[in-house]
């Protein structure tokens, strides 16, 4: 979506490789971009290592969270979100699609 954001149009990107593979579809349908171009203010890229920093940070305060569910609070921790010192902010965690096994090489990584 963001290269799309980029070019003002839906646009394919099959080169896009991520550990947040629900974030990086090869495309942004038509519709879902129609959608996201009218409602959503801006994106905000956070690196693999940032994701993977909020999976261990959030796995060693008892939750099991995906890489794609991570990704908010990834950009929160890694101060990528302005003006939010002092105020309430809420990062929506989700995605407990990850296996054991999966989990634990991303936070021995």
């Amino acid at each position: 979506m963001y290269q799309s954001f980029k070019a003002g149009e839906a646009v394919k990107d099959p080169t896009v490789h991520t550990i947040a593979a629900g974030l990086a579809p090869p495309m942004a349908g038509s519709n879902t971009y129609k959608h996201c171009h009218a409602f959503v203010e801006d994106i905000i890229l956070v690196s693999d290592e940032e994701i993977l920093d909020a999976v261990a940070f959030l796995y060693k305060a008892g939750l099991v969270v995906e890489p794609s569910g991570a990704a908010a609070f990834a950009a929160l921790r890694s101060s990528k979100i302005p003006d939010v010192k002092g105020k309430r902010v809420v990062a929506v965690i989700t995605g407990g699609n990850v296996t054991p096994q999966e989990l634990t090489q991303l936070i021995t990584v």
